[in-house]
């Protein structure tokens, strides 16, 4: 063999190799270390006092923060499945059992690439410490959302419902609920309720598979931050906490009763799909809602 063909047979070989491990995930697989990279630098935060944003938001004020990754997409039930394979952890579930789409600790079929529900604050610190990685920050969080622009939804300025799974897109109009009773109103009583029934799984859970809205991914590619699930972050929550938080990494209140959320759901209206929206709930509490996304920083 010449030495020519000995190098085209290399190459050849090379090239093979190289294809071979860098096949395309199965459609609809996303792996569990896919993250954007959120640049060092500083951004704006919160919404000032007079506009449209809610009081916990303000003021408005500039934040430094390094360097750090965020997951691409919300944790789907099919990773979620492999840690609790690995480590026997307990499986999502509802409060109202009939309503868990969970069985024999394996999600029902067809929504293994669905954001991963039901679990609590606890539960996602414990998945990301299993996948080496911890949860982000509010600060963290509202970056990857929004970048450096101030954008008010991960896409831009303007609101669009088919750029996110939220009620709006369900009710294709934007919807907004100005109470509790609205809200029940749609979910419960009309509309929602229909459309839960026709198209939920279980006639309930109405997520989607991650990454379904590619037109609606935020300024570093991290996707489903407004509507699908929402999500934990690492925070305990606290409606002043802006008027005092430092102004480089802010890590949330020392101490609080209540974990902060980001991102709003598909049960959420417009408003809530801000990038600038906070939401709250106990740390053991497994709303039918929320979700998680994973972080770390950037080395």
């Amino acid at each position: 063999m010449t030495i020519v063909n000995r190098r085209l047979l290399t190459f050849v070989s090379l090239c093979l190799l190289f294809v071979m491990s860098h096949q395309p995930l199965a459609l609809g697989a996303h792996r569990r270390d896919d993250m954007v990279l959120v640049p060092a630098g500083e951004f704006t935060m919160g919404t000032p006092a007079d506009s449209d944003g809610l009081p916990d938001e303000h003021p408005l004020r500039i934040v430094y923060l390094g360097a750090f990754w965020i997951d691409r997409y919300e944790v789907t039930n099919a990773a979620y499945e492999q840690f609790v394979q690995a480590t026997g952890y307990l499986a999502p579930a509802n409060a109202n059992a009939a309503l868990t789409v969970w069985t024999q600790k394996a999600p029902l079929p067809g929504i293994e690439q669905h954001p991963v529900v039901n679990v609590s604050w606890l539960d996602a610190v414990a998945y990301c410490r299993w996948a080496e990685k911890r949860l982000p920050t509010e600060a963290e969080w509202e970056k990857a959302a929004r970048g450096t622009d101030e954008r008010t939804y991960p896409w831009g300025n303007e609101w669009d419902f088919e750029k996110a799974n939220s009620a709006s897109y369900w009710a294709k109009r934007t919807v907004q609920f100005n109470n509790s009773s609205e809200w029940e109103a749609f979910w419960i009583q009309g509309e929602g309720a229909v459309i839960s029934k026709q198209h939920g799984v279980k006639g309930e859970m109405l997520t989607l598979p991650v990454g379904s809205f590619p037109a609606g991914a935020g300024p570093y590619g991290a996707l489903d931050m407004a509507g699908n699930a929402a999500e934990w972050v690492q925070d305990w929550y606290n409606p002043n906490y802006y008027r005092t938080a430092p102004a480089s990494d802010p890590s949330g209140p020392e101490r609080g009763a209540i974990k902060a959320m980001r991102g709003g759901s598909w049960l959420k209206p417009a408003i809530s799909l801000r990038t600038t929206d906070r939401d709250w709930g106990t740390m053991d509490s497994r709303p039918s809602g929320t979700g998680f996304r994973c972080a770390r920083d950037a080395y």
